[in-house]
């Protein structure tokens, strides 16, 4: 027989998204606490957040009846969703929605109003990020009853992010220290009391340490109200995770033209991402002054987390699972480290394929800050050796000791987020590994595959004898969690002549 050349197609997987839930917008009303002006017949105020569509709220029938949820915390609501009961529908009719910290109804602001909504049906009222931690619908007018199937509150923690924070600044006048700038104290900027200032100097700068990296929507920057408020003209706030030239080196989130005296201006940062957030006035002879300086947004997903960490060797009890506990980078207590050989490697495995924004890399602190020097990121799905021949990220030239970096990773796709210092007598530290980026995903891939066989692929033996052999070749680069079959059966015509066309197979996960 001839030489037979097939063409397989191989289908790797149906594309699939999932925002992962901390850090996005959530349905806040599932985490509250429920209640309503009364209740009827045992319908109580939980059975609008208990994911069942044949059972609702009910209030007796009564003068403005209202269902609340108190979400816990202040949430910015971006859109509220009302399931209507399926009878007596119209019950509904003229319902308002509101949004926030008021316990007195109608000291809170209106979201929506339902002017009426079919049996059955769900409505979504968008509140544009309404800030607030209750939720109320009430009726207002006599003799009205209040019946909810389900209620549903998206958005995103509202909280001061500053609130918690550690500060540092460049120099310090008199006893204006750092931390006055997120003490809460927006509302009294007088002369000594609540601002922190520097010394008059060159690039003065402040810096927050938010102790995570958050997605910082809005930075809120409050001036001083007794004088001199044209020093904070072009003062710079940069957000970033890098300490570089005491962080002055991050991304720009905006650029203040000025603030008027006792003022608070907002400025938005469009998710920039980072620990830290930096305040620094360019140029010579420049006071910092900072009255508040408040910060809005929410965690960004270290992926790293919920992933399983192994290495190629472990040095006592500093296990790799250590550098992804999210703990303290002390001396034997949170710090991953590998034996002195050769070529050592640390490896997380996210379970799923994710788009990597950036790797955040903590360094020890202890000593030997040197010894991180020259490893290597790498990402991507294959496990050949131990996963050190996927895609370099980045290159780690140094981290000085107890510090984070950053690395960006434009988007790269893996499974497998390896650090490996090539060379002899190496050992690798790592006293914390972050992991951000998008997913999961279960990628839809093409691999074309040429190969010759001797064999009539026309016979269903020889069909699933080649698909267990390709399985085999896949497994050994890292793809095992596949199913391969035909999607055409190879007519003997086609595999007799090669340029008359190509038979394909598919595999489907």
């Amino acid at each position: 027989m001839k030489k037979l050349y097939k063409c397989l197609l191989i289908l790797l997987g149906f594309l699939l998204i999932e925002e992962m839930a901390r850090g996005q917008e959530e349905n806040a009303a599932l985490w509250g606490k429920p209640s309503q002006s009364s209740t009827y017949a045992g319908s109580e105020p939980e059975f609008a957040l208990d994911g069942l569509l044949n059972s609702w709220t009910h209030t007796n029938q009564q003068t403005n009846p209202w269902w609340r949820v108190d979400l816990l915390k202040v949430y910015r609501v971006n859109r509220v969703t009302i399931t209507n009961r399926p009878s007596n529908a119209d019950r509904i009719n003229g319902a308002v929605i509101r949004i926030g910290n008021f316990l007195d109804i109608y000291s809170n602001s209106i979201c929506g109003v339902i002017s009426t909504l079919a049996a059955s049906a769900t409505a979504t009222f968008s509140c544009g990020g309404m800030v607030g931690r209750y939720m109320v619908v009430h009726i207002p007018g006599n003799q009205k009853i209040l019946s909810l199937v389900e209620a549903g509150v998206y958005g995103t923690l509202a909280g001061n992010r500053a609130v918690g924070g550690a500060t540092i600044q460049s120099s310090t006048s008199a006893d204006w220290f750092a931390e006055k700038a997120i003490d809460g104290n927006r509302g009294l900027q007088q002369l000594y009391t609540g601002c922190s200032s520097t010394l008059n100097e060159t690039n003065p700068w402040w810096r927050l340490d938010l102790r995570d990296v958050y997605r910082v929507s809005e930075v809120v920057i409050t001036n001083r109200k007794d004088c001199c408020a044209e020093r904070i003209n072009g003062a710079e706030i940069r957000i970033g995770n890098s300490l570089e030239n005491n962080g002055t080196n991050n991304p720009i989130c905006a650029v203040i033209p000025d603030i008027p005296a006792g003022e608070s201006n907002n400025y938005s940062c469009y998710r920039l991402e980072g620990r830290y957030v930096i305040i620094h006035i360019p140029g010579d002879w420049k006071i910092l002054t900072l009255c508040e300086v408040e910060v809005f947004g929410y965690l960004a997903e270290n992926l790293a987390v919920a992933g399983t960490a192994i290495q190629s060797s472990t040095s006592s009890d500093w296990f790799a699972e250590k550098a992804i506990d999210r703990g303290l980078q002390q001396l034997y207590t949170g710090c991953s480290s590998t034996l002195n050989e050769t070529n050592p490697w640390w490896r997380l495995d996210l379970h799923h394929i994710y788009r990597v924004s950036k790797v955040v890399v903590t360094n020890r602190k202890d000593c030997c800050a040197e010894q991180i020097n020259g490893t290597e990121i790498r990402i991507g799905n294959s496990l050949e050796n131990n996963g050190t021949n996927n895609s370099i990220c980045a290159v780690i030239p140094a981290i000085p000791a107890g510090e984070s970096y950053s690395y960006s990773c434009d988007g790269m796709e893996g499974r497998y987020v390896n650090l490996i210092i090539p060379g002899d007598m190496k050992t690798l530290t790592l006293c914390e590994v972050k992991v951000y980026g998008e997913g999961p995903f279960l990628k839809r891939s093409f691999i074309k595959l040429m190969f010759h066989s001797s064999k009539d692929l026309t016979d269903s033996t020889m069909r699933e004898n080649v698909l267990k052999q390709l399985g085999s070749a896949l497994a050994d680069r890292g793809f095992t969690d596949l199913t391969l079959s035909w999607s055409q059966t190879p007519k003997q015509e086609v595999m007799q002549n090669v340029k008359a066309g190509k038979s394909r197979c598919d595999t489907r996960k």
